[in-house]
């Protein structure tokens, strides 16, 4: 069993890292593509009338505009991933800030793709967790100093030398007979 917790804690450390690393490689190629995509949509517009142009801007904009916004989400996962890393804890601040983003984002650019009654419960989850927000601001981070606290104390307790015993009477005789 002692053995068994610091291998399994690895291999989740592992699988943590391995999923980071996935979201970045992915964050950076939703990134460039993205942007190759609206360059070359505007440069395909460059030689349309003004009118046929505006409506295909209008529409890269909103599309350009979610995926700055997916981005965001996926930068506040990112930030979730490395502080369960370092920590092997979660940050419940960090969790409800994602709730509230994530909500708040798909209402604002992609609320088209939702029935009515969708949004309404979107909307209602990220009232809900702005509401508890406000109102346990203190408290979460009041969490996330003890948890860093517990963390710090747990990494000196671990990086401390063990104790030397202590000479019983039968060493100190010994050693002054010498």
């Amino acid at each position: 069993m002692e053995r068994t917790v610091p291998f399994l804690n690895g291999c989740v450390s592992f699988v943590v890292f391995i999923t980071t690393l996935t979201l970045v490689v992915y964050m950076l190629i939703a990134f460039v593509s993205g942007v190759f995509d609206v360059g070359l949509l505007m440069y395909d517009t460059v030689f349309l009338e003004p009118v046929e142009r505006q409506a295909i801007l209008n529409s890269i904009n909103a599309d350009f505009l979610h995926n700055i916004a997916v981005l965001i989400i996926l930068m506040k996962a990112y930030r979730i991933l490395v502080e369960y890393m370092r920590n092997h804890h979660i940050n419940i601040k960090y969790m409800v800030e994602i709730g509230i983003v994530a909500c708040v984002l798909e209402l604002l650019f992609n609320s088209k793709q939702y029935t009515p009654d969708m949004q309404m419960l979107l909307a209602g989850i990220a009232v809900s967790f702005l509401a508890i927000y406000a109102f346990r601001y203190e408290s979460f981070v009041k969490a996330m100093h003890d948890a860093k606290l517990m963390v710090t104390i747990t990494k000196d307790f671990s990086e401390a030398p063990e104790p030397k015993p202590k000479p019983t009477k039968a060493k100190i005789s010994r050693s002054k007979q010498s």
